[in-house]
């Protein structure tokens, strides 16, 4: 008996091209996987969140109030037990005042003024250079010879005499009641200090912007010379609308790298300005005038500097490792 050779079934060609073509991956995923194979930035980016949420929970979390303080009870060694039972885990500073109370309160308006100056200059170097790149002219030449003149000065000395006139003159700078309420709910400091905190993340603000504008600049003066531009004046869009709509959308990438890389250089800018007596004055604390303070006994104490320092490092630190992680995730020139 004669056999016959069994012939596949065909199949319907849309099926064959569905197994043909690769799975879909949107653009989150992709830009979520790569920067999870950047093992430095997962883990930096799990210290912040954890020194995020200690801050954030600081009146449930710190032993004592920040301004709390004991007579005779100067520089304890850390571990020490109040008369309460409570349990100086840091020790005390030079006027019996919670060592671990003050640092987590420090970290909360410390990041704060970071995060804050951040957003500020970012924006304001955004919508600066995408104005200047793409309307071009006079207004741009005139836009970068002011930036490039304010980056030639040195800026700790100007920030460092702006900081103190401020700090002179700061009961004449009155904020309106309702932001002044919401700034002391937010930092847990009392109302009249929250002036001086305006006062340091609008002087950040002032001079932070100017690398954003000149980086954002150079984005727009790329992008507006694309085809989807000219398509968008083509169809009687305003300069307005293709700059906001357009221009800054598609320039996005490179300034969130460049904004979470900058957020190191405010943290040590803030503690620099508060480590020389120009920045927020104590008793509100931050981790640069808790540095400043433990600068006076640190001959006697020499570990005492490390506990307001080890916070600003790791940070820092932090920070920049995070913004290497979101520059790999989000260059397209990289692989999966």
């Amino acid at each position: 008996m004669a056999t016959t050779a069994l012939t596949p079934t065909p199949r319907p060609i849309d099926v064959l091209n569905a197994e043909a073509m690769p799975e879909e991956v949107s653009q989150g995923k992709v830009i979520l996987q790569r920067f999870l194979r950047h093992k430095l930035a997962v883990i930096a980016l799990i210290v912040l969140a954890t020194i995020s949420v200690i801050v954030l929970l600081a009146p449930y979390i710190a032993p004592f109030k920040p301004t709390e303080l004991r007579v005779g009870n100067y520089f304890l060694p850390p571990g020490s037990v109040a008369d309460d039972g409570r349990v100086h885990w840091l020790g005390t500073d030079n006027i019996g005042r919670d060592y671990l109370s003050r640092l987590i309160y420090a970290g909360r308006i410390s990041l704060t003024v970071a995060i804050l100056a951040q957003i500020g200059s970012s924006l304001l170097g955004i919508v600066i250079g995408s104005i200047s790149g793409y309307v071009g002219t006079w207004v741009d030449p005139l836009v970068m010879r002011f930036v490039e003149f304010m980056l030639s000065i040195p800026q700790l000395p100007l920030l460092l005499i702006i900081s103190s006139i401020i700090i002179q003159y700061r009961e004449a700078l009155q904020l309106p009641a309702p932001l002044a309420n919401f700034i002391s709910w937010l930092l847990i400091i009392p109302t009249t200090e929250t002036t001086q905190v305006v006062a340091i993340i609008g002087i950040f603000i002032a001079f932070g912007w100017m690398g954003d504008s000149r980086l954002m600049r150079g984005m727009v003066l790329s992008l507006k010379e694309q085809t989807y531009t000219e398509a968008a004046r083509a169809l009687g869009s305003s300069h307005w609308r293709i700059i906001f709509r357009h221009m800054i959308p598609n320039a996005m990438a490179p300034m969130i790298v460049s904004a979470s890389l900058g957020l190191s250089g405010f943290i040590i800018a803030e503690a620099a300005l508060s480590f020389l007596g120009l920045g927020i004055q104590d008793p509100t604390p931050t981790w640069g005038n808790m540095l400043s303070i433990a600068q006076s006994s640190m001959l006697q104490i020499p570990w005492l500097p490390l506990i307001a320092g080890t916070p600003i490092f790791i940070c820092s630190l932090a920070f920049n490792f995070v913004g290497d992680g979101v520059r790999d995730a989000l260059d397209p020139r990289l692989k999966m």
